[in-house]
């Protein structure tokens, strides 16, 4: 593995306190506003990563899987009638790499994978049971593709918006349980990729419009209206697309020696999570 951040321990703990300041600081905003929180959840989780990039012509030219821890922050609370949540997450762990050097000849190697997001939703209930959503969202992902022999790695840094929309049923099992179903279809515009080439000064390369699917089955359980303590356990699945992008310049000295482009992504993510919550 090449070129990995510089403290990376280090960074990764700042990204977690800046993330709780965040959040601490929408729900600041919100009470300012008029509306309250009413909830803190931390949660963990693994999920099944899955990366696939594509050609022009739909052929496959990188596949990559493995699984990927999954920690995060989430606050939550009410304007009104409107429910909102403030969600970060980060999800981190290596993945096997198959694909083609740039000669087209086969490689396998293993990246790394660090990616961080950012969402913020609000929910409307139309009727008993079911609400309708709104959802903002970013994404960081930082790439490091291991050398392979004489074939050497390189990082890589995307981000991305995107905006969707989405329903949500709840049902009670029970006096202590109960049972959310939600999804999400969006999309996004243009994204970028920021690149370090082992043979070129490094490049920022366009990525094309973004789509989202996710699906989520919650079970939630003890006082999930009292104050007190809850819990909830999900089953996820999220799959996010991005469009080729451009071509651009690569320079090496400021000299030009060629040109790339980021061809389509797709990722595919399934995995369990659990929330430890209290509410005020």
């Amino acid at each position: 593995m090449i070129r990995l951040p510089v403290a990376a321990d280090v960074c990764e703990r700042a990204q977690v306190l800046i993330a709780a300041a965040v959040l601490a600081g929408l729900s600041g905003v919100a009470g300012a506003s008029g509306c309250d929180t009413s909830a803190f959840d931390a949660l963990a989780g693994a999920e099944r990563s899955r990366w696939e990039e594509f050609d022009a012509q739909g052929k496959s030219l990188v596949r990559e899987r493995g699984t990927l821890k999954l920690a995060g922050l989430q606050a939550s609370g009410h304007c009104g009638t409107i429910d909102w949540t403030a969600q970060w997450t980060r999800s981190q762990g290596p993945r096997s790499y198959d694909g083609f050097t740039t000669r087209q000849v086969p490689l396998e190697t293993r990246s790394q994978l660090r990616a961080t997001a950012l969402n913020l939703a609000a929910w409307l209930p139309v009727t008993p049971g079911w609400a309708i959503g709104a959802q903002l969202g970013h994404r960081q992902i930082d790439r490091d593709i291991a050398t392979s022999g004489n074939v050497l790695g390189y990082p890589e840094q995307f981000e991305y918006l995107h905006a969707a929309l989405g329903a949500r049923y709840q049902a009670a099992l029970g006096q202590r349980l109960g049972l959310t179903v939600s999804g999400w279809l969006g999309a996004g515009p243009a994204g970028r990729v920021r690149v370090d080439l082992p043979r070129a000064d490094p490049v920022t390369l366009a990525l094309g419009s973004s789509r989202l699917l996710a699906l989520s089955l919650q079970l939630d359980g003890g006082e999930t209206v009292q104050t007190g303590w809850s819990w909830q356990a999900s089953l996820n699945y999220r799959r996010e697309q991005a469009g080729a992008g451009t071509p651009e310049a690569l320079r090496r000295n400021g000299v030009t020696v060629g040109a790339a482009m980021q061809p389509r992504v797709v990722q595919q993510h399934l995995g369990t999570a659990a929330n430890l919550t209290y509410r005020f």
